[in-house]
């Protein structure tokens, strides 16, 4: 094994729940200047078109939520920069998984991030702990395909320079990812969803593999697989 590629919310820091996108709702209608309940009906209404490569910048998403609420083009560059910290927000992880992601690299293991994210989390990583802890990231807005698209894992594997078969996927199981991984060669591993149980979750399948209870024990599992 020379390469781990890690999903990113509900595996390395918490899925969010429907009570974080109400209150990131709120947040984006204050500075929009609409009702909360606007702007949350577009966040459940426009997971796919977020995530999807059709608005791959943070200034795509701005303009088309603006538009999508009915608010005049200047608050276009206010919502970018009020999505934009609600990015940086999400991207914060808890300790261990730092000492973990350590951990891992410790071992000469090429670390990278697959994951289906909107542009504010694109724009946000730059500034996020993790990315000074993986060696590449791949997002679904800036490839243009959602998870278990095959174009996704070739794309990781080509940026980590190692072969599907050289590679284990690690994941919540979010978006079919994990039989996508498989379908990709890699070898995959679950792990439990980080975050409440009533947390947010789309393209949930059955996994028959193995499961871990968090990304933090992927150590000691590649150690007993030596």
């Amino acid at each position: 094994m020379r390469a781990l590629v890690l999903d990113l919310f509900g595996t390395l820091v918490t899925a969010p729940t429907p009570e974080e996108r109400a209150h990131a709702a709120s947040r984006v209608a204050t500075v929009v200047g609409c009702a909360p309940e606007t702007v949350e009906n577009y966040f459940r209404d426009t997971w796919r078109v977020r995530h999807d490569g059709t608005l791959p910048t943070l200034a795509d998403l701005a303009a088309h939520l603006v538009r999508a609420v009915h608010r005049p083009g200047a608050a276009i560059g206010p919502v970018a920069d009020e999505l934009r910290t609600l990015g940086q927000a999400r991207l914060v992880p808890a300790p261990s998984v730092v000492y973990a992601l350590k951990s891992l690299r410790s071992k000469q293991l090429r670390l990278g991030i697959l994951s289906d994210a909107s542009a504010e989390i694109v724009a946000a990583w730059p500034t996020s702990p993790l990315a000074a802890l993986v060696h590449t990231a791949v997002f679904s807005c800036t490839t243009g395909a959602v998870k278990p698209d095959q174009r996704l894992y070739r794309r990781i594997c080509a940026e980590l320079d190692v072969s599907p078969d050289r590679a284990l996927y690690v994941g919540d199981g979010g978006g079919d990812e994990l039989p996508g991984a498989l379908a990709a060669g890699m070898a995959a591993v679950a792990v439990r969803r980080r975050g409440p149980t009533h947390a947010l979750a789309f393209g949930d399948t059955d996994w028959s593999g193995p499961v871990l209870d968090a990304v933090e024990h992927v150590p000691a599992y590649l150690a007993e697989r030596a």
